[in-house]
């Protein structure tokens, strides 16, 4: 249990959620949990929040004006978000639940939202992320990447990775040997802002720096890829 409350502490989350007193409530139960908790009233300040902050995980209520949480969701999947998908409402039916089967919602809470429940929730984005990639990544004998932490662990000794390098390491990580395009990297990496070339150079350069030059190739006029 002591584990899952650490691993979230180096997380990010993004509530959306209309009504005011529902929101401020589940607010204050996730700010026990995570690092940093970012807020939405309505699906279009949440597309804003999170291209700003690219929170590690997306919690939305179902039934709001103008998007509802399943046109949340579809969209930022249709901008390639990677985040952990989650839907909250008060409505128990068989097919709203198929329906988030199929819209690629990862868990759907049913209100009022309960710490067990999120805790189990949490748990389970846990799992998911521990299969999609391991927690500690070996790249050599000595030389580790615990993209948990932020940290490079390279002869025993810890390297601090920025919000960047991080974002950058975890979505190489993703699938070696696979070429990330600008585009992707520009999205996943930068959010909102606009990415120049001089940019994520710079970035690749601290990597390399702290890694060494040979994990991180550039793929010219496509991307990069780590191998």
């Amino acid at each position: 249990m002591n584990d899952v409350f650490k691993r979230l502490k180096n997380k990010t989350i993004l509530l959306v959620e209309d009504e005011k007193v529902i929101r401020e409530n589940i607010a204050s139960m996730l700010k026990f949990f995570f690092r940093e908790v970012y807020i939405a009233n309505d699906g279009y300040d949440a597309i804003d929040k999170y291209e700003n902050n690219l929170p590690d995980i997306v919690m939305t209520d179902l039934k709001m004006p103008n998007m509802n949480g399943f046109e949340l969701i579809s969209e930022l999947k249709n901008r390639k978000s990677s985040s952990f998908t989650i839907i909250v409402s008060a409505h128990t039916d068989t097919d709203l639940l198929i329906n988030a089967i199929h819209n690629g919602v990862d868990r759907y809470i049913v209100k009022p939202v309960l710490e067990d429940d999120l805790f189990d929730t949490f748990r389970a984005y846990l799992e998911k992320l521990d299969r999609v990639m391991p927690q500690i990544i070996k790249l050599q004998e000595n030389l580790l990447l615990d993209l948990d932490k932020s940290e490079i662990i390279l002869n025993g000794e810890s390297i601090h990775l920025n919000k960047k390098e991080n974002m950058l390491l975890k979505l190489l990580c993703k699938d070696f040997n696979k070429t990330i395009s600008y585009e992707e990297i520009e999205y996943q990496v930068w959010g909102s802002e606009s990415m120049s070339l001089s940019a994520i150079r710079s970035v690749v350069r601290d990597l390399r720096k702290k890694i060494g030059q040979k994990y991180i190739i550039n793929v010219s006029g496509v991307g990069y890829r780590l191998q």
